[in-house]
């Protein structure tokens, strides 16, 4: 049985309701939670405790100067898709943090860029049965044309609220 938080009894009442209004919904709801997201315009594809999809498009405030998606855009998208399925496990006495995130950029990248973040039953197990830990989320970010131009690894932690008010 998979524990449930305030996120994934969230993402369980929209369930029901069509795919597009499903994401619209977490994109508004999400974009609250965390600002910069919602300012970003990421676009919350898929939402389970296993699996977290994000996307963001290609639009004018978010690119280089070169017409791409700012390195800093691909950092956030990867970063926006391993921390939400990173709290979709964690109970809601604790609270996620990034401890660390490496981005390597391979290649340019070409339009609208998409984050797949995913954990294993294992992590899963951990995150809702530990008021303290960390670990590495696997995280995939493929453009336009299911390439990968950046590869990423984000070590993400979770500790008990009451710890951080010492």
């Amino acid at each position: 049985m998979t524990a449930t938080n305030r996120l994934s009894k969230l993402v369980k009442a929209t369930a029901k309701l069509p795919k597009g209004i499903r994401s619209t919904l977490w994109s508004k709801a999400f974009g609250r939670i965390v600002p910069m997201v919602g300012s970003a315009n990421i676009r919350y594809l898929e939402v389970s405790h296993a699996k977290v999809v994000v996307k963001i498009e290609n639009h004018r405030a978010m690119q280089n100067h070169i017409g791409q998606v700012h390195a800093c855009a691909m950092a956030l998208l990867a970063e926006t898709a391993t921390g939400f399925v990173t709290g979709m496990n964690v109970p809601d006495s604790c609270i996620v943090l990034i401890k660390s995130l490496k981005v390597d950029f391979k290649r340019p990248s070409k339009g609208a860029m998409t984050a797949v973040a995913t954990l294993t039953d294992e992590q899963q197990k951990l995150m809702q049965t530990s008021e303290k830990g960390e670990t590495l989320v696997s995280v995939v970010v493929t453009d336009e044309t299911n390439q990968e131009p950046i590869q990423c690894e984000m070590l993400w932690a979770w500790v008990a609220k009451s710890q951080l008010k010492k």
